[in-house]
């Protein structure tokens, strides 16, 4: 009789250990975290970014070019499915892009940066950050550049530009990253301080052309919604 009341009690740990220890993952993110996208900016306006490279590299410029990713119009995207869930309103602009051209004066382990005038702060925990590129099928890697808590700069890999027609690229913040200090509430989160195109030597030749469009992030506001309204911001 013992012996049957054991093993029905050991069915039943069972029972619990499998159904009521693992619940939905979902309601586990959910619990602590408010993850959402933002749209942190769409290239509409050249003005706003600062292209460069080293004088002996090759003559780099920008421009605002009429164009898109289809995906941006199509009612049944991706990119619209994400605009519904995250509450991104469809009214934004996307008329125009970035557009940078490069003029190889040498050829070799060339690059060239373009950055925003200032920062671009991303509020709460950031995930990652995503950007439409048309690489025009050249070998040539794109990182993107951020600053973490304390200011310091970063470079992260994104991907190689070796594909045609625009893409949707994006890279994950890896926590090695600090994005916050414990001792400050009203502070966190980093900042996007744009994009290095490390160009592959054997393609460092004639003129190079780069799009960019419609820069987001995935961030996790949590902290931000539950922050207490009354209590002093630590900037004086």
């Amino acid at each position: 009789m013992k012996k049957h009341i054991l093993i029905l009690l050991l069915i039943l740990c069972c029972f619990v250990f499998a159904y009521g220890v693992d619940p939905d993952p979902d309601s586990v993110t959910t619990a602590n975290s408010q993850i959402t996208e933002v749209r942190l900016n769409g290239f509409e306006d050249a003005s706003f970014w600062l292209v460069s490279m080293p004088i002996d590299q090759g003559i780099i410029s920008k421009q605002s070019r009429r164009g898109f990713p289809k995906d941006l119009s199509a009612d049944n995207s991706n990119i619209a499915r994400r605009d519904d869930k995250y509450g991104i309103p469809k009214s934004y602009s996307k008329e125009k892009v970035l557009g940078v051209k490069v003029e190889y004066i040498s050829r070799g382990y060339n690059w060239f940066s373009i950055r925003p005038v200032k920062p671009i702060v991303i509020e709460g925990i950031c995930q990652s950050i995503s950007v439409w590129v048309a690489g025009r099928n050249y070998k040539h890697w794109l990182k993107g550049i951020i600053q973490d808590f304390y200011g310091n700069e970063r470079l992260l890999y994104i991907d190689r530009l070796n594909f045609i027609g625009w893409k949707e690229l994006s890279f994950s913040i890896p926590e090695v990253v600090t994005q916050r200090d414990f001792h400050f509430v009203d502070k966190q989160g980093i900042k996007f301080n744009g994009f290095v195109v490390e160009c592959d030597p054997m393609e460092t030749f004639g003129v190079y052309y780069l799009y960019l469009d419609e820069l987001r992030s995935v961030t996790d506001i949590f902290n931000e919604k539950i922050r207490d309204i009354d209590d002093m911001r630590d900037d004086w």
